[in-house]
Formats: structure tokens, C-alpha cells, sequence
């Protein structure tokens, strides 16, 4: 089912011609650069299934997204439910996250500001908690997209999930307040 479209982009169900390309993504270096570590095959087989069940079960969720041109898979943009955990917790949780990840030779074509923008409008109405956004205090590209989609930067924080010495620990916080 395609939940948005853009001039550009569907954002749409994940259909299982996605997963080797998703795989792929999360095992790009470049791509994953400002997380911990690179995800392994089944890592990414078991968050593809968990992505595509939270789609199922709310309508919400990390959307697949593809180029129209092409019909080619380029990654997600969406946003996904966050709430406390004994293993996770946030001050701002329940809250929902937007996040994107796309594959590389998709970015810096404005397709992650143009996907989050559709996203937001889509959204807001349709859910009741905050919206926030985060990423390594280093990369200022996803910093960047935050910021044209009017976001504005809240705080910096500890990731409780990252060791406390790794570099990607320090993570910067963003808050949708146009909602």
C-alpha cells in the first residue's frame, strides 16, 4: 500500500524485493557511519519484519521509500513509536520518532527533507504525543534535514543504548513544534 506521495517519492508498504537492498544499506559503511556499528544480515531481516508489523498494526511506521522514476527501493522515512522500556528510556518518551535512512547514491537530493516534510504533514493529526528527532552530535547532515523541516534543536544527551565511550554516544535531540 503506498501511504504518501511526493513530487518524487512513494513512501509506501516494504515488499520482500526491499529486503536485499535494505540489507545492503545497513551493512554501507558510509551509510551507517554516524551509529555504533554496522547491522548484520539478520539484524536487518528482523528490524525489515519489525518495521513492516508496526506499519501493519497502526498505519504508521518507517515507510519504504522509492523513487518514482525509477521505482527503484532508495531506504525509509517515517516515524516510529518510542516508548520506555527497562532497557531504554528517554525523558521525553511516549513520544514518536521521525527518522530516515536512505541508501547512499540517494543523498543529497533533498529526498529526506522532501520524505520527512510529507511524513510531519501526514502525522501530526493523527497522533496525540510530541514528535522528535536525533542523530550523533557529528552528523550535520541529519542535522541539516532537521532544520528545514523546522525542527529545533532541544538538547544533547547520553544515548542510553550506546557504551558511554563510544563517539556516538552523544547524541543531539530535536523537537517538532509546529505540532
Amino acid at each position: 500500500m503506498i501511504y504518501l506521495e511526493t513530487d518524487r517519492l512513494q513512501l509506501r508498504d516494504f515488499v520482500p524485493e526491499d529486503l536485499q537492498p535494505f540489507k545492503e544499506m545497513n551493512v554501507d559503511p558510509d551509510v551507517r557511519q554516524y551509529f555504533p556499528d554496522i547491522m548484520s544480515f539478520k539484524r536487518s531481516e528482523m528490524a525489515f519484519r519489525h518495521m513492516q508489523q508496526e506499519i501493519d498494526a497502526t498505519g504508521l511506521g518507517l515507510y519504504a521509500v522509492e523513487e518514482k522514476k525509477s521505482r527503484k527501493f532508495i531506504g525509509f522515512i517515517g516515524v516510529q513509536y518510542m516508548e520506555a522500556t527497562p532497557m531504554y528510556s528517554l525523558d521525553i518518551m511516549p513520544c514518536y520518532e521521525i527518522g530516515w535512512r536512505l541508501i547512499k547514491s540517494a543523498w543529497g537530493k533533498g529526498y529526506a527533507t522532501e520524505g520527512a516534510r510529507a511524513v510531519l504533514d501526514y502525522v501530526r493529526p493523527r497522533i496525540d504525543l510530541p514528535i522528535y528527532s536525533f542523530t550523533s552530535i557529528d552528523n550535520k547532515r541529519s542535522m541539516k534535514v532537521m532544520e528545514k523541516l523546522g525542527l529545533k534543536q532541544v538538547t544533547t544527551f547520553k544515548h542510553p543504548l550506546v557504551d558511554p565511550r563510544h563517539p556516538m554516544s552523544l547524541q543531539v535531540l530535536y523537537k517538532d513544534v509546529a505540532q
